[in-house]
């Protein structure tokens, strides 16, 4: 108090009501409350952005990554080409031979992975008066196909076409009873065949093939060529039995004339 008893005011502070106490109170957690929020967005913004750069960093990255993981999951043994089933055999000399061929023959062979051989005599060159081609079979290589479907995969070997094959008949050879069939065999021109298939289960011996000329050659003369095939060399005691009584069944019909006549078919009329 004063000196004249009265009370003294307060010096320097603004008097509050209970109303501004109230308010400057209520104000401070509102302010918490935002501090907090502005916070809390933060965090979540540098989340955000973070998870994206590092999805843009994935796929920057997946195409460089995608062929090591490809190669990893391919199996080696995909990538690995199988073996051939057939490879040229050792050269050796000539197991067949053609009677009364005038020309030259020219010889090939191959050797199966299971055992199976195969020689092809070539008599001539597609197109020639006298053309003829017979693969012989020793063992049982790969199950046998339709007679016309062995002939079209024999062609494409040869480089050649099968432009028409006709409807088969069965032939009696020395053998026994062969298939045949016409054929018109075709490159760069045309020439008329005789396709032929013969095929011994008992014996593991089949040969096929084809016999050409100007015009496509007769049952007789057909006969008469394959009756020509016979043993040249070194054989195995099979295949000589399976010859020795293909001789014993040979027929009068084809006489050294007649096979030489089987292979010597006439040439074509020249324009």
């Amino acid at each position: 108090m004063d000196s004249s008893g009265g009370a003294m005011p307060r010096a320097g502070y603004a008097e509050w009501d209970e109303e501004d106490l109230a308010d400057w109170v209520d104000e401070r957690p509102a302010r918490r409350l935002k501090r907090r929020r502005s916070s809390w967005l933060r965090v979540i913004l540098m989340s955000l952005c973070s998870i994206g750069g590092l999805a843009y960093l994935a796929l920057q990255l997946e195409p460089a990554r995608r062929p090591t993981e490809r190669a990893k999951e391919v199996p080696s043994s995909v990538l690995v080409a199988p073996a051939p089933s057939w490879k040229p055999a050792p050269a050796s000399p000539a197991l067949y031979a053609l009677a009364g061929a005038s020309g030259p023959v020219a010889m090939e062979a191959r050797q199966h992975t299971n055992g199976a051989r195969e020689d092809t005599l070539i008599l001539g060159r597609f197109g020639d008066f006298r053309y003829a081609q017979v693969s012989l079979v020793q063992g049982q290589p790969e199950s046998a196909g339709s007679f016309y479907i062995d002939i079209v995969r024999r062609a494409a070997r040869a480089g050649l076409a099968v432009a028409h094959q006709g409807q088969g008949r069965t032939v009696t050879t020395k053998f026994g009873t062969l298939e045949a069939a016409p054929l018109t065999l075709a490159a760069k021109g045309e020439q008329a065949c005789q396709a032929f298939r013969f095929s011994d289960g008992d014996a593991d011996f089949s040969f096929q093939g084809w016999l050409c000329g100007s015009s496509a050659p007769d049952d007789a003369q057909l006969a008469c060529f394959i009756d020509g095939m016979s043993l040249a060399g070194a054989s195995s005691p099979s295949m000589k039995a399976v010859f020795a009584r293909a001789e014993r069944g040979r027929t009068e019909a084809c006489g050294p004339a007649a096979r030489t006549a089987s292979v010597a078919v006439k040439p074509p009329a020249r324009p």
